[in-house]
């Protein structure tokens, strides 16, 4: 069998796993399998060039950079006045309240920016380098933007992007309602590309509208304060899930949000502090790993059960969750 008939045939049954009913021979569009198609594409594509071995590898390195948006060649310094439609990100009037010479976006790479003080000392930014990482939700993950991380490991030319981003493990929650969503934020440590961890320990809080750096101490003592605690936001996101986000099929999805809609207030307030009892668990940090969108997809369709089988807590709150589904859905 030719490397290119297995891939094809591999194609072809994930393809089937994906839509039954899909005729992957047809120009038919269909989200996933049309992808399967396109990678099987490029795939042809490399063998029918003679690739194989160290250069199959080699092209291959090249092509998942390409598709990362990460340059082939070390960034350098001239690479920002080589475009042709060179223009600064900024006002004359902005540049000159904050001291700046110039503020350019690189024209090899849309995410990387230099910026130039009028003493004309240079630094850059990859605003594509890093991302968050919820510390309680380690699956809720977010774009980063802090300038702490240009000053631990700054960006300096020439720039050789990697594929891997550093992420930063930060906590957040709401310490005064009035305030939104959240509004301080703990950040913790770092992992780097090459997977070793860094502790930061940095603390902000929201003052006046201005987001102000705090002492640690001043920190825990709003963390004392908080008012969306863990076992909260966990029980109302569960609750959601069973009923609105985890049903087999569309019509047992309608059923569930119908039904459920129409229980009465008091209930729902008794079915959510029963729940939020259970979610105590979760509010000691050393239970955060087990808070991700995969456990309580788990929890609530009963499904996966070797990934909470040895924690008696979490087997609890399937039980709650199960029982809930099955009191709520014979009022039918």
């Amino acid at each position: 069998m030719s490397m290119s008939f297995w891939a094809e045939n591999e194609c072809r049954i994930a393809c089937k796993k994906e839509n039954a009913d899909f005729d992957f021979d047809s120009n038919d569009f269909d989200y996933g399998c049309s992808c399967y198609k396109s990678a099987l594409k490029a795939y042809k594509s490399l063998m029918e060039d003679g690739h194989s071995g160290m250069s199959f590898g080699f092209t291959k390195n090249i092509l998942i950079r390409l598709m990362e948006g990460l340059p082939l060649t070390p960034i350098t310094d001239e690479d920002f006045f080589k475009g042709k439609n060179l223009a600064c990100l900024e006002s004359d009037e902005y540049l000159k309240e904050h001291g700046l010479k110039s503020d350019i976006q690189c024209p090899r790479m849309s995410s990387l920016f230099r910026k130039e003080t009028l003493d004309g000392k240079v630094t850059y930014h990859d605003v594509d380098r890093a991302y968050f990482v919820n510390i309680e939700e380690p699956s809720d993950t977010y774009g980063a933007n802090d300038s702490f991380l240009d000053e631990m490991f700054p960006i300096t030319m020439p720039y050789v992007p990697q594929k891997e981003k550093y992420k930063i493990y930060a906590q957040t929650f709401l310490a005064n309602e009035k305030n939104g969503d959240y509004d301080t934020r703990g950040i913790y440590y770092v992992i780097t590309p090459e997977g070793e961890r860094i502790d930061v320990n940095l603390f902000y809080t929201e003052i006046n509208g201005k987001w102000e750096q705090i002492s640690e101490m001043f920190y825990m003592h709003l963390l004392n304060k908080r008012i969306d605690t863990t076992d909260k936001i966990i029980a109302d996101n569960l609750i959601w899930t069973l009923f609105y986000n985890s049903a087999p099929n569309e019509n047992e999805s309608e059923m569930r949000k119908d039904v459920y809609d129409s229980r009465s207030k008091e209930l729902k307030t008794k079915d959510f502090e029963e729940l939020r009892k259970l979610c105590v668990f979760f509010n000691n940090k050393d239970n955060w790993k087990y808070n991700t969108f995969q456990m309580r997809q788990a929890l609530c369709t009963g499904e996966n059960k070797e990934l909470y089988k040895n924690v008696k807590e979490l087997n609890a709150i399937a039980d709650y969750l199960s029982a809930l589904l099955k009191e709520v859905m014979n009022n039918v």
